[in-house]
């Protein structure tokens, strides 16, 4: 049993990732260029960019993103400021990858709904021989490629939806259910 306990220990400490970052002020982290007050600023692309590398690098466990900084910045009202501005950034960059991906899937299925159709009105078309030989003809040339196109484009949109933003994706979500801790640094004040 203590066995056992041992090993569910030594599991969640390996799906436990820490991502360590070091800031000297809290514009490390939200952009110069913004020059709203702190509370509004929008966070920085260098920020969330190491945040992304550092993604590529364990991206299995939960996250526990460490910021360290120098004791001239420790006060508890900008840790959940930064921490709040951090989990709405993150949870918008996160909706927007999965509208992304739903618009990508919707489109996916468009695609062999087109596609479905074309070949069945032209299937239809040759059954009930409704049109003359000469315009079916006409019009397999057209619809015979397009539906095939749209059913295999179509069954790839949603079978294989763009890694790239399902990584995006995946990421953000991490970002946005990370725990985040701040550590101050004795002598890190420039």
């Amino acid at each position: 049993m203590i066995d056992d306990s041992k090993k569910r220990a030594e599991q969640r400490v390996q799906d436990l990732r820490e991502i360590g970052v070091v800031i000297d002020t809290w514009d490390d982290i939200f952009s110069d260029f913004d020059p709203r007050p702190l509370s509004e600023r929008t966070v920085s692309g260098d920020f969330t960019e190491e945040l992304r590398k550092r993604y590529k690098e364990t991206q299995s466990g939960d996250f526990i993103i460490t910021i360290y900084a120098p004791v001239s910045l420790r006060n508890e009202e900008s840790e959940r400021m930064v921490t709040s501005r951090l989990r709405k950034h993150f949870r918008h960059k996160f909706l927007q990858k999965k509208k992304v991906i739903t618009v990508i899937r919707i489109r996916g299925l468009i695609f062999v709904i087109v596609g479905i159709c074309s070949l069945g009105f032209l299937t239809l078309a040759t059954y009930f021989k409704f049109m003359s030989e000469l315009a079916l003809q006409i019009v397999s040339i057209v619809l015979m490629p397009l539906g095939w196109f749209g059913i295999w484009e179509g069954l790839s949109k949603l079978i294989d939806t763009s890694p790239v933003v399902i990584r995006d994706s995946k990421l953000f979500e991490k970002l946005l259910k990370a725990t985040y801790h701040f550590k101050y640094i004795e002598g890190a004040d420039k």
